[in-house]
């Protein structure tokens, strides 16, 4: 299989790569587990490059450090995606940056936060068979743990695996990154989910997929601000205490 979910980390093989978003303790990790990390901004000589301060940053990580035992033992420590790969840095981060700029719907254009686990946990799973060449490129191995919203609310993050099949490409696809009709479903359930996640936040007690569907429902029949959506949402809990009472 090119894509598994685990319990534990799995064994890692190649120069290893860490891709994190700016976070909380960050910088001091890293360079208290590494002996020279290295990062790259990967904005940096992008059309993203005035958004420097939100870049992710690529760290190099060396056979020495102690980040991937760390992560092992403590995964919820720092979010980032675990990159294996045998190509150079400067053809891991021409594949990285190709995939920042995803075009769909007659060539719309928009930023793709793929190096967020949560976003990975939606995308990477559909990037099996003839899609693995163009979004993997160089890449053999994406380890990351985490998961989806609905995967969140149910206490059941894990660990998650995206394996080249193929041989990797010994360099990155120029061809611009569309997304298919899957990925695009992919990123309106990550949005359907989000949300029925934030109203569980402060209305313990329902199912994630009840929640979900009465989300679909009230779509449907026109609620489509936050707002209208909420206060959908909490009639629906009325009309089911009433059914029940």
């Amino acid at each position: 299989m090119s894509y598994q979910r685990m319990d534990q980390m799995p064994d890692l093989q190649g120069q290893l790569y860490w891709l994190a978003e700016p976070q909380k303790g960050l910088l001091e990790t890293l360079y208290e587990h590494e002996p020279d990390p290295d990062p790259v901004q990967l904005f940096e000589d992008t059309s993203f490059a005035a958004q420097a301060s939100q870049s992710p940053l690529l760290f190099k990580l060396s056979a020495r450090g102690k980040l991937v035992p760390s992560l092992a033992s403590d995964p919820q420590k720092l979010s980032g995606l675990l990159i294996a790969t045998h190509a150079p840095r400067t053809a891991l981060l021409d594949q990285l940056r190709g995939l920042l700029e995803a075009r769909f719907l007659q060539g719309r254009k928009a930023l793709l936060r793929y190096y967020d686990p949560r976003v990975a946990s939606y995308l990477l799973p559909t990037c099996t068979g003839d899609l693995q060449a163009r979004w993997l490129g160089p890449i053999s191995e994406i380890t990351w743990y985490g998961g989806t919203w609905a995967d969140e609310a149910g206490g059941s993050e894990q660990w998650h695996r995206l394996t080249q099949v193929q041989q990797a490409e010994a360099k990155a696809s120029s061809a611009p990154l569309s997304l298919n009709e899957t990925q695009l479903q992919r990123l309106v359930d990550q949005g359907y989910e989000h949300f029925a996640w934030r109203w569980l936040a402060s209305h313990k007690g329902y199912e994630m997929t009840q929640v979900l569907d009465w989300i679909k429902a009230g779509m449907a029949a026109g609620h489509t601000e936050q707002k209208s959506l909420n206060a959908w949402l909490d009639s629906q809990t009325m009309v089911q205490g009433e059914q029940h009472g």
